[in-house]
């Protein structure tokens, strides 16, 4: 895919401040015949180019400028010297780049573009030192990515843990990370992670994260500071979620966590606010639900979807049931109100927003369709225009407990997950989602597939998959990178 070549780019010189040509010079040197000083050099540009036009994601190349003018600097990489090449920063998306030249008052612009593609390939690395289940991951604005909790090879027979292991994306190896402030786990729905707009939050402990404290571990939260490198306590959740509730980031920083709980969910929610780090609770939600998906909308609005719901009444059997409803939270009334609905009611389903706007939900747990009716591997696409639900085809294999992660040129990739209820053993084939033909196609296949691993998007643009439950039961240190 990479083309070795130098790619010279096109040229669009433009040249500003012609009126500022009067006011350089000045009369210091003289002015008799000999004493002139020499006029300003005026800017041009005769080549802007790179290496190589096209890159993997996660790589870099060079960029060469030749020019006349008395200065010159690529936007985001700084001064240039003209025909001295200058390296990229790695890049995880295709990225344009900007030279100026100044002289004479004036500038001139030239611009070139460096393509980034994926391989659409999973390269296994060298296992980690610690394995895990039942974890959490985020990735750091240094590049680097926090595994976090679960249970471990090191404490196989605790279910939790305060430990952390750090991904390099250098070396591509783990290394010890910093301890939490207590421990996370999301076995049976206990550790939420979220965004903020600094570092991160995770709402619930582990099932023995109260221990020795006043407050019980599922009202437990804490933030990670990435300038300390430090988990420091917040404040207590006010609502029990259990780990099946759903957060989204707010555009004002805050965040929103909504139902969640036991048998059927329940419609509380609360905001958390990084400035006071308290927890307050907010409107209920119209449905009472949880396991479902909250997505923040470009509008600032977020898209509460699907989930299960309380009660199917069978002779002496209750049971919780997957629900299509959906609606919408409004942070500058604080209310929700109805919304379209799915054509498939699902839970433990993922939902991602997409470039253009749009929401793409795939997979879940449904009720077996109908004769001729979609199930839950139908994908669907919420518009927040027209508030309603439309066709994105159908996953090849239908899977939920999986992971969706929005890739830097705009698909989705699909990993793994379970295909059928009690089956233990994971889908190893991933599928990946192209916005622009609403279609999917087959990924690389992960070999060994374990189940819930955590599949976090790195800041080069690769994903990184770690660890997870094997068919016995026991933590996984294998690591893979999406490429």
């Amino acid at each position: 895919m990479r083309r070795r070549q130098v790619a010279t780019a096109l040229l669009l010189v433009s040249v500003h401040g012609g009126a500022a040509l009067t006011a350089c010079g000045g009369a210091a040197r003289g002015s008799g015949p000999g004493n002139e000083a020499p006029p300003p050099a005026t800017p041009s540009i005769t080549r802007f180019a790179a290496t190589n036009d096209s890159v993997f994601v996660g790589d870099r190349t060079q960029l060469t400028a030749e020019f006349s003018g008395e200065s010159a600097e690529i936007e985001g990489l700084g001064s240039v010297v003209s025909g001295t090449p200058v390296d990229t920063p790695i890049l995880p998306a295709t990225r344009t780049f900007t030279l100026t030249v100044h002289g004479a008052g004036q500038t001139a612009h030239a611009t070139v573009t460096v393509a980034a593609h994926y391989r659409d390939r999973l390269r296994r690395l060298a296992d980690a030192a610690v394995a895990r289940k039942n974890h959490v991951a985020m990735s750091l604005s240094d590049g680097s990515a926090l595994v976090m909790g679960g249970n471990t090879s090191e404490s196989i027979n605790v279910p939790d843990t305060n430990t952390s292991s750090r991904f390099d994306p250098v070396s591509e190896t783990f290394a010890q990370g910093p301890d939490l402030a207590f421990s996370a786990a999301i076995d049976t729905g206990f550790t939420t992670v979220l965004p903020l707009r600094t570092g991160f939050l995770l709402a619930g402990g582990g099932p023995n994260a109260g221990v020795g404290l006043p407050t019980p571990g599922p009202l437990l939260s804490q933030t990670f500071d990435p300038a300390a490198q430090r988990f420091t306590r917040a404040g207590d959740l006010r609502v029990r979620h259990q780990g099946t509730g759903s957060g989204a980031l707010l555009a004002d920083g805050r965040v929103l966590l909504t139902g969640g709980g036991f048998f059927g969910g329940g419609p509380g929610t609360e905001i958390y606010d990084p400035e006071s780090r308290v927890w307050k609770e907010g409107s209920p939600m119209g449905t009472a639900r949880r396991l479902h998906t909250a997505t923040l909308l470009d509008d600032g609005r977020v898209l509460i979807a699907g989930g299960f719901v309380c009660c199917v009444v069978d002779g002496n059997t209750v049971s919780e049931t997957p629900t299509g409803s959906a609606e919408l939270f409004d942070p500058a009334t604080g209310t929700f109100t109805p919304t379209g609905s799915l054509a498939v009611p699902r839970g433990l389903h993922r939902a991602t927003l997409l470039p253009d706007g749009r929401v793409l939900v795939t997979g879940g747990f449904g009720l077996p369709p109908a004769p001729d009716t979609p199930g839950a591997e139908h994908a669907e696409v919420y518009d927040p225009a027209t508030g309603t639900f439309g066709s994105a085809g159908d996953l090849r294999v239908g899977r939920f407990l999986h992971a969706d992660v929005i890739l830097t040129d705009g698909r989705v990739v699909v990993v793994g997950g379970v295909a059928d209820l009690g089956n233990r053993g994971a889908v190893a084939q991933t599928e990946i989602y192209d916005p622009q033909s609403n279609s999917w196609a087959p990924g690389p296949t992960l070999q060994p597939a374990w189940l819930s691993p955590t599949v976090t998007l790195l800041v080069n643009g690769k994903v990184l998959v770690h660890g997870g439950e094997n068919t016995a039961g026991f933590p996984e240190a294998t690591t893979f990178l999406f490429e």
